[in-house]
């Protein structure tokens, strides 16, 4: 289980880059001067975003369903 909350905590870094990233390109694009063509990056920066998303919502099932089970005593 380690390795799973190991892999999460880079998934959540890695997807909180790419908001940040995409925060920059919506609110400041002439700050992107070597990116022609902004559109196709705000689309980017969105597909990795949910690619990230998903991965985090998988591993977060793995690890609820990994839970030992709570008895009622």
């Amino acid at each position: 289980m380690n390795y799973l909350k190991a892999v999460l905590t880079k998934l959540i870094g890695q997807r909180d880059i790419e908001l940040q990233d995409l925060t920059v390109y919506l609110n400041s694009p002439v700050a992107i001067g070597e990116h022609s063509n902004i559109g196709e990056e705000v689309e980017t920066k969105i597909s990795n975003i949910d690619a990230l998303e998903s991965k985090i919502e998988t591993i977060n099932k793995i690890l609820k369903q990994l839970e030992p089970k709570k008895t009622d005593q």
